[in-house]
């Protein structure tokens, strides 16, 4: 009921061109119903019910005169009693309602409307002031929140950890305990979830007051994204604030997707100064399975970005842990950033085809970093295909439906697919599997011999097949085709030339259906079509497709979102389970783990707290190693000021928006002081009797003439 009339006065108010003088708010407004109850004495007022006796008296022409001043006078009498006992009855109805007189743009809370804290203990907090840290204070001010209320009231403590058990209500004993135990958080939250997350506490449809305790640092505070909710006022608590410098690791990543054993690999890493001030000769250091195998210096601008890049070399295949450090103070979660990925001992590639490949057999048959087999029509382990890193189709007249069923979905999950197409191939089972992929189809075969003229030297494909830069003065030997494919172009295609024929049409194309690379060429692989199988190219570019086509996983996770990390294995037969050990941190988890098309996703929904590395166990082998680092957010370190704050709330005012700045000397006497207001209903009860008492001396003493 108070909410509806609640509702009502605000589109009253809101057609009202004197709004901004209705500041009294009514604490129970379902009394203000009573205001009804002043038609009572209006009826009885224009229905007089009293009835006249008639007395006869001889004459009354002397009369008439004194008759006409009495009855003016019993009108305005009358007129005055209706007067008070109407303002009177108002009076008492507004006693009922509780009117207040507010201190602040803040509507006080109800009886039993709950009271939602949230307190910021992000790593960012963890920062010294002059009163201690950012999360003492603001454990201090929380504190001082909750005694500004009465005992009855119900609170909600809510941190950045968003655990299940917080999202209850509790009272104000137990919630002074429950500050005591608010310890750092590794998660970092945005104001908009804060608040969704305090109105599911407070329940639908109910009033509460949200109060946000925090740095309000930019990166977090997204107060242009929250709507504001006029069930919720929100009060945001600032805290002092100083300086505070910071160099952490922002990333890092290997600058080719493949690292072999035994041949030089590179590793990047971007380093961010997010503070006012230079930073010179910081040292950098990259350790590799607990060996360290490089060291470095930076020098960082501020709040500038550098990259710098370590160069290495894996002397045994399997999984590879890493580490890149720094050394800065007084914030160091950020110093580390963990990495891990897995060195194949070979790449498996597969051709499909119905006759030997001699050029195929040459280039991965006899190389070691190769596990190269053949399958024909008849004789294909479909199981056996997603765990290929690149599928070669080649000299197959057909390409059955459930074959290029198996294609399509090992394209989606990130697979690498070459296609060769047969000279007798049948062109509609061909362009179906290309229609799916959405890419250009096969046409007729066009004789005339033409040379390539044009290479994407861009694409990675070529990134190492040449020495040196090239320029438009070097005459190269391109490959050159007799006879090939035409294509018709699709209008959904993503195709990239990699190899362009002098008539435009592409010698070798890429696509990328769902997650997947497909290369198309328009030239068979036999003999009498060109002589790509037989050039210096051949070897280079199918390398590439070969190296290119290993689906990395996840290369480093971060702590709160929850990525899952896929895995190109089986899942767990029987009551086998995976678990996610870190000796380091004493951990022993079990992973949610799914099963997808590539193999498994391996997801820790709020399981994993601290960053490090993490070793993927079944039964007693280890599997896989995951990273954890902690989100990279709370790392910059630039943070609204008051000014900036009370700037952009400003729109939000009316909706209950404010805000107490670190100024404030007593939160607790500010907050007792705005919560109660000033009440009112005493002087509406003296007015009520004031109009009472009058209307009494007007019966008493005015008497009828």
């Amino acid at each position: 009921m108070d909410a509806m009339i609640d509702s009502l006065l605000a589109h009253i108010c809101y057609f009202c061109p004197y709004t901004p003088l209705c500041v009294i708010q009514f604490l129970a407004p379902g009394f203000l119903v009573g205001l009804t109850l002043l038609a009572v004495p209006i009826i009885v007022h224009l229905f007089n019910f009293r009835r006249y006796k008639k007395i006869f008296f001889t004459n009354v022409r002397f009369l008439q005169e004194l008759k006409e001043e009495t009855t003016r006078a019993s009108r305005l009498r009358h007129l005055l009693i209706l007067a008070c006992r109407l303002l009177a009855l108002s009076f008492i109805v507004l006693a009922f309602a509780r009117p207040i007189l507010p201190l602040s743009n803040t509507v006080p809370l109800s009886a039993g409307a709950p009271v939602c804290v949230y307190v910021d203990n992000t790593f960012s907090m963890d920062a010294v002031g002059r009163e201690g840290t950012l999360l003492e204070v603001a454990v201090r001010k929380a504190g001082e929140i909750a005694k500004a209320y009465p005992p009855e009231t119900q609170f909600q403590l809510l941190t950045a950890d968003f655990e299940a058990y917080r999202q209850r209500l509790i009272g104000k004993d137990d919630f002074l305990d429950e500050l005591g135990r608010i310890k750092l958080s590794s998660q970092s939250r945005t104001l908009d979830a804060v608040l969704k997350r305090q109105r599911e506490a407070a329940g639908a449809g109910k009033r509460s007051r949200a109060y946000i305790i925090s740095d309000f640092q930019q990166s977090a505070t997204d107060i242009d994204a929250v709507t504001p909710d006029s069930l919720q006022s929100v009060c945001l608590v600032a805290l002092p604030l100083q300086e505070t410098p910071n160099l952490y690791v922002d990333s890092c990543w290997l600058s080719s997707p493949v690292v072999q054993v035994g041949r030089p690999a590179s590793m990047d890493v971007r380093l961010k100064n997010s503070s006012s001030s230079d930073a010179e000769n910081i040292p950098v250091r990259f350790l590799l399975n607990g060996q360290q195998r490089a060291v470095a210096s930076a020098s960082i601008p501020a709040g500038e970005t550098v990259k710098l890049s370590f160069s290495f070399t894996v002397s045994n295949p399997g999984w590879q842990e890493g580490v890149l450090q720094i050394t800065d103070h007084p914030v160091s979660f950020d110093d580390r950033y963990y990495f891990a990925f897995e060195v194949k001992q070979f790449l498996s590639v597969l051709a499909l085809g119905n006759r030997p490949s001699s050029s195929l057999q040459a280039l991965f048959g006899k190389d070691p970093f190769f596990a190269f087999s053949t399958a024909n029509t008849g004789n294909i382990d479909y199981t056996a295909l997603p765990k290929q890193d690149l599928i070669i189709v080649h000299s197959m007249d057909q390409l059955s439906s459930g074959l290029a069923d198996e294609l399509a979905k090992y394209l989606d999950a990130g697979g690498s697919v070459a296609v060769f197409p047969d000279s007798a191939a049948k062109l509609t089972e061909y362009n179906s599997f290309l229609s799916r992929c959405e890419a250009d189809q096969l046409s007729v075969i066009a004789a005339g011999v033409q040379r390539v003229k044009e290479i994407d030297l861009q694409h990675p494909i070529f990134e190492e097949v040449f020495e040196g830069k090239l320029n438009a003065d070097m005459r190269l030997d391109y490959p050159v085709a007799q006879k090939h494919f035409e294509l018709n172009v699709s209008a959904t295609s993503s195709r990239k030339n990699l190899m362009k024929l002098e008539g435009g049409t592409p010698l070798l194309a890429q696509y990328n259906p769902g997650k997947g690379n497909l290369y198309l060429s328009t030239v068979p692989l036999e003999p009498g079509f060109s002589n790509f199988s037989r050039h210096a190219f051949f070897v280079p570019v199918l390398y590439r497709m070969a190296v290119l086509s290993t689906r990395p996983l996840a290369f480093a996770s971060v702590i709160g979102e929850e990525t899952p990390v896929v895995l190109n294995m089986s899942a767990p037969a029987g009551d086998e389970t995976f678990r996610l050990v870190s000796r380091e941190q004493n951990t022993d988890i079990v992973p949610a783990v799914r099963v997808v098309s590539s193999g498994i996703a391996v997801s820790t929904p709020g399981q994993v707290r601290n960053a490090g590395h993490y070793q993927l166990m079944r039964g007693k082998e280890r599997v896989a190693s995951m990273a954890f680092n902690y989100n990279r957010r709370e790392s910059d370190l630039r943070f609204f000021s008051e000014a900036e704050l009370e700037e952009k709330i400003a729109d939000k005012a009316n909706s209950g928006w404010q805000l107490y700045t670190s100024s404030v000397p007593d939160l607790q006497k500010s907050l007792t002081l705005e919560n109660k207001g000033r009440p009112l209903w005493k002087y509406a009860i003296i007015a009520a009797l004031l109009f009472l008492f009058i209307e009494i001396l007007l019966i008493r003493y005015w008497k009828k003439a």
